[in-house]
């Protein structure tokens, strides 16, 4: 498991799903710059989070094609 930290704006909070869209920066060895869905996992992240907002984000997780 790998750990990247990055920045991204909030386009949709999806609760149901567990879910937040972001249209984030570069994650060195991970992905290019896109806009996608990421789970959460500690609903209490979505407190206070709005559209439009200007984040900081952690992602673990292991690279593609390792």
């Amino acid at each position: 498991m790998q750990t990247w930290h990055s920045r991204g704006v909030v386009r949709a909070v999806l609760p149901e799903l567990n879910v937040v869209v972001l249209t984030h920066d570069d994650l060195p060895g991970y992905m290019a710059p896109m806009t996608m869905g990421f789970r959460v996992h500690d609903p209490r992240l979505y407190d206070g989070l709005d559209i439009g907002d200007v984040i900081r984000f952690t992602l673990t997780g292991a690279p593609p094609n390792v």
